[in-house]
């Protein structure tokens, strides 16, 4: 599974790099891919769900070994 990991990023920088990210992924064959936000301020977060929203992609959280939602991890669907 194809992943990208935004820990550092500013918000500008984040969505360049979500822009490449899903050009690549809409190219492959892949049917998931992670895009790792982190928690920290949520502010990555908020710009990374706002996008795929826009752009018309599904996503959820991944989901841990006991079930609960990594809410610093989304699943993005192709």
């Amino acid at each position: 599974m194809k992943s990208l990991d935004l820990h550092g990023y500013t918000k500008d920088d984040a969505i360049d790099a979500i822009d490449r990210f899903l050009y690549e992924f809409g190219s492959s064959k892949e049917k998931r891919a992670k895009i790792v936000t982190g928690k920290g301020t949520g502010a990555i977060q908020k710009v990374t769900t706002d996008y795929l929203r826009k752009a018309g992609y599904h996503f959820s959280y991944e989901k841990l070994s006991n079930g609960k939602d990594n809410t610093g991890v989304l699943i993005v669907f192709g």
